[in-house]
């Protein structure tokens, strides 16, 4: 069965630009979806409550957030006087040019710490390169010329490698093996989701003994697999809640629950509501 959970990806190779609550953040409000683009969003003022995978973070002045391809995001809240920097590539782009392949030794720490708190001069810097590739992206010229695209998104990298490594209270990662079996793992549960809650399942699909895909999972990501998998049930659930006019019934049997006791149970042990008070919210 085809996820259900929305996917987005750039139309165009890239974009960049400053943002507000109203004419940005609110359309994304409580929608959770699938980005298959990449993105780098300086948080210049305000705070914003955002889950990123499985995680939760509370966003705030000098934040970066540096988001490879293919990653769940819902935006839970923000403040009424959020203001963001963003750019954005799309995953055919990134693909395409193979950049991401420089920082593939960081991906691990990348994917485990979206969120860096930028110092004051660190943030001020990247908000003037922000402020001038707005500038430059007016023109036409800049846009279509994918030499000059793919210079900025090197610097992008650039610029959050540099981040990464001047953290030198986070261990270097040296398990690229776990993250592979993450990545697998994801793709596998995207796959098979609404028939599979259980990590049983998933571990034989994977050879793996079932402590060894626990503790993989819970080492490359921080959460256990049953977590992750809990996640993707829940961005699958709340998007047909908060999009369509579906029975909650149909939903519950659609995602693998028998029945829609069952189905409620689980929601609102995850949400603290049941589904039907989700959606009127």
């Amino acid at each position: 069965m085809e996820s259900g959970i929305p996917k987005y990806d750039l139309p165009v190779d890239y974009v960049i630009g400053e943002g507000r609550a109203k004419d940005l953040l609110e359309g994304y409000l409580n929608f959770p979806c699938m980005i298959e683009s990449g993105f780098f969003i300086l948080c210049v003022k305000g705070s914003m409550q955002v889950t990123i995978n499985a995680t939760t973070y509370d966003i705030g002045e000098n934040d970066l957030m540096t988001l490879p391809p293919h990653y769940f995001m819902e935006i839970h809240k923000f403040s009424s006087d959020i203001q963001i920097y963003y750019t954005g590539f799309s995953s055919h782009f990134i693909e395409s040019i193979n950049l991401m392949k420089a920082t593939q030794h960081l991906l691990p720490l990348i994917m485990e710490n979206p969120v860096v708190r930028l110092s004051y001069a660190a943030a001020l810097s990247y908000k003037m390169f922000y402020e001038s590739s707005i500038y430059a992206y007016q023109s036409l010229q800049t846009r279509a010329n994918r030499e000059i695209v793919k210079a900025v998104l090197t610097m992008f990298i650039q610029g959050a490698t540099e981040v990464y490594k001047m953290r030198t209270h986070w261990d270097s990662p040296s398990y690229t093996r776990e993250y592979e079996v993450y990545q697998e793992f994801m793709q596998l549960v995207i796959k098979n989701y609404t028939f599979h809650h259980g990590t049983s399942f998933y571990a034989k699909e994977l050879g793996l003994s079932l402590p060894h895909l626990c503790y993989t999972i819970k080492k490359a990501t921080g959460n256990t697999p049953l977590k992750v998998i809990a996640s993707i049930i829940l961005m699958d659930a709340k998007s047909r809640l908060k999009s369509t006019n579906e029975p909650v019934k149909n939903i519950a049997l659609s995602l693998g629950f028998n029945n829609i006791s069952f189905f409620n149970k689980f929601f609102k042990k995850h949400t603290g509501v049941t589904p039907q008070d989700y959606r009127i919210f």
